[in-house]
């Protein structure tokens, strides 16, 4: 499947990825092993023969195919391996922390969660720790709030699942890890699960809509996913279902329309649930 961008899309011609742009032209012949769907920052993550490395939006090789893995850009650095460890890049190639650990998330709101010898922690773009976690998972800081995941303390590790809760970025719990699973912050609400349900809560831990969803996701220009018995709708922040569950699946909303899917039809709905473009394969 092609994921389109706006300002160009990658493409696979069978065997090597190229770049098209909006109308359809090509920018850069197939000629790389693999692509990202999307430009982060103005670069595209792609691989070649000698590794990893990243294009422009003319399909220039800006910097230079010598990763053996890479993500995308966000504020400025992107997470790139060499051997196995991970460090970040900056836009010019330059390498701004040395890589030194086993995995590392993109900044997100000034932070980066990466894991040591000694476990997660977030980094500062100076690639300081400042925020030490005694965590079995977390998740990037959204809205000011990371989600993290602490054990049950159970001697068998294979059967510990944890509890997620939310800290801050002083690294304090500012809600209290009882969650048998949690989502990032998104338009001041969290999806949360107890017991196989699904709900929201507030930045301040309080349950604004109540579990009770088969599964959730987050909101988008004021509506979010959920679904009930196999099929997807939409409910508002007060918990209100404004378009009932009748697909069997469903896009975030982006520019006022969702993608939805009716049986194996595709097509896209406006925020009253009206059909702007009906269902067809």
């Amino acid at each position: 499947m092609i994921k389109k961008d706006p300002d160009g899309e990658s493409k696979k011609i069978p065997d090597k990825w190229g770049l098209i742009n909006t109308k359809g032209e090509i920018i850069a012949q197939p000629q790389f092993k693999s692509a990202a769907c999307e430009f982060s920052e103005g670069l595209l993550c792609v691989g070649t023969e000698a590794g990893v490395g990243f294009v422009d939006k003319t399909g220039k090789l800006v910097i230079e195919a010598r990763f053996s893995y890479a993500k995308d850009f966000s504020e400025g650095l992107a997470p790139v391996r060499i051997g196995e460890k991970w460090g970040f890049v900056r836009k010019n190639g330059e390498i701004a922390i040395t890589p030194q650990f086993d995995d590392a998330n993109g900044f997100s709101e000034g932070l980066a969660l990466v894991k040591g010898k000694e476990g997660l922690a977030y980094i500062n773009q100076a690639g300081q720790v400042v925020i030490h976690l005694s965590a079995t998972d977390a998740g990037d800081f959204h809205e000011g709030l990371a989600r993290v995941v602490l054990g049950t303390g159970t001697k068998d590790k294979s059967k510990e699942k944890g509890r997620a809760g939310y800290i801050d970025k002083s690294g304090n719990t500012v809600i209290q890890p009882h969650f048998d699973d949690a989502c990032d912050f998104s338009e001041g609400l969290a999806c949360v699960e107890t017991e196989g349900k699904m709900g929201y809560i507030g930045k301040a831990g309080r349950m604004i809509v109540a579990v009770q969803f088969d599964s959730a996701e987050d909101f988008s220009e004021g509506l979010a996913i959920v679904e009930s018995n196999g099929y997807c709708g939409f409910i508002d922040k007060s918990g209100k279902v404004v378009i009932k569950p009748q697909f069997t699946w469903a896009g975030q909303f982006s520019g006022g329309l969702a993608n939805v899917m009716v049986g194996d039809k595709m097509g896209y709905i406006d925020k009253s649930g009206k059909y702007v473009w009906k269902p067809t394969k």
